[in-house]
């Protein structure tokens, strides 16, 4: 596998830090890859061996305000309109890697953020997109998330659009946290493989915190996709591939990314399919120790292949 890391120009010109790995021979598909909250997509480099020894490139950039982007030291933001742009840059990355692998099949993996800015994404451009595949994915209830906004706007009036509120972080996370009690970590919520919980508590590129105005954000795009109206301008034949956990708070523990299924569904999508696996968490990716993550990736490659 060969890896290069460079500096992608997104939208409004802003340069953003992107990675590409390349098989050893020929590319014969693309997979862009939205990383998730507070990380980077450094992380996904165990993914990247695995489809590159297939050739599958695969490539993502640092979405704004994460890794090797700036920002606050130990604190991930999205600033105010960020989430828009963010949807362009991932076009104008789209659009990078097409002229630079013209042909193949290119398809579009999510995690957790990264998989509500996917979903948002194929409400504007479902266009070249030969699939895609997510993962800590989910559907929790409108009213719910409504709730949960109005508390983070008012939070956002004592702290900043951009600034870190405990009790933001109590809602989201530490609530998330607290399901796997007694806790080793802060993050026992994203996987139970405790050697992958240590190696992303080490990670310098990802960040402890998040701000207000990321987390309003995402829970806005939450609500707006959990709308069966959301997928009216979805390619009704595009392959649809729900990879979640059974204990996945964000998925609902199973019950929530069924929920996402049916509504699909019932948008006229037609070629969906779920696979819950029942040792992973947040993250399947990250369950190296009970094999989930190799049957993850095992069916995201034949999502590819197929």
């Amino acid at each position: 596998m060969k890896t290069e890391y460079f500096e992608f120009i997104g939208h409004n010109n802003t340069p953003l830090a992107a990675t590409l790995w390349l098989p050893e021979g020929d590319v014969t598909h693309i997979l862009q890859i939205n990383h998730g909250t507070a990380e980077h997509t450094g992380r996904f480099w165990r993914l990247a061996e695995y489809m590159t020894a297939r050739g599958i490139a695969v490539a993502g950039f640092d979405l704004r305000g994460h890794g090797r982007n700036p920002h606050p030291k130990d604190l991930a933001v999205l600033k105010e309109g960020e989430w828009a742009a963010t949807i362009q840059d991932m076009r104008l990355f789209f659009r990078y890697l097409d002229d630079r692998f013209p042909g193949r099949p290119h398809y579009m993996f999510g995690y957790s953020l990264g998989s509500f800015l996917i979903r948002e994404y194929l409400e504007q451009y479902s266009d070249g997109v030969a699939g895609v595949a997510f993962t800590g994915t989910g559907y929790q209830p409108g009213w719910m998330l409504g709730m949960t906004n109005a508390i983070v706007g008012s939070q956002i009036k004592k702290v900043g659009f951009d600034g870190y509120s405990p009790l933001v972080y109590q809602l989201s996370f530490d609530a998330y946290n607290q399901k796997f009690k007694p806790n080793r970590t802060p993050v026992d919520w994203v996987c139970a493989d405790e050697a992958e919980l240590d190696d992303l508590l080490a990670d310098s590129l990802c960040s402890s915190q998040f701000s207000a105005g990321l987390f309003y954000q995402m829970v806005a795009a939450m609500k707006h996709t959990n709308r069966r109206e959301a997928y009216e301008n979805w390619n009704k034949e595009l392959p649809v591939l729900i990879l979640a956990g059974q204990s996945d708070p964000v998925g609902n523990m199973g019950k929530g990314v069924v929920t996402l299924k049916k509504r699909m569904e019932q948008a006229g999508m037609k070629n969906v399919s779920l696979h819950i696996l029942h040792n992973s968490r947040h993250n399947t990716l990250m369950e190296h120790a009970s094999g989930d993550a190799e049957k993850a990736m095992a069916l995201m490659r034949d999502l590819i292949l197929s």
